[in-house]
């Protein structure tokens, strides 16, 4: 069956695209000032269903709030580790396929996340 394009989705998922790796609650806020009868949990539920069907990444990482990406191809992040910020990174040379095909025995693999981190231009301008 295919998913009705309403929309509510098509709003929710050009602010996906706006913006940098968002969390759901900045898609909730760039959406509710021009669409405030978008509600937060629709926003949550279709960013939701975009991560379930292909559309958008879930982008999890330990103590930090989920973040979507737009950006389905196969691709790599870092992420600074003193505001949080999330950015593209292209790794030339790695195969990913053969880190897999020889990575584990016990278990069938089914991809990878490779994070880097560091701190980002903007905070390395920083001054304490």
């Amino acid at each position: 069956m295919k998913e009705r394009q309403t929309m509510q989705k098509q709003v929710i998922y050009d602010a996906l695209c706006s913006l940098n790796h968002p969390t759901a609650t900045e898609v909730y806020a760039a959406v509710h000032d021009s669409y405030p009868t978008v509600s937060r949990a629709t926003v949550f539920r279709v960013l939701s269903g975009f991560a379930a069907n292909g559309k958008a990444l879930e982008l999890r990482s330990s103590g930090q709030e989920m973040r979507y990406d737009y950006n389905t191809y196969a691709h790599y992040h870092a992420r600074c580790t003193e505001c949080g910020r999330l950015s593209d990174v292209t790794v030339n040379g790695f195969k990913e396929k053969n880190l897999l095909a020889n990575a584990c025995d016990e278990f069938t693999l089914q991809g990878v996340t490779l994070e880097f981190f560091g701190v980002c231009k903007f905070c390395q301008g920083k001054t304490c």
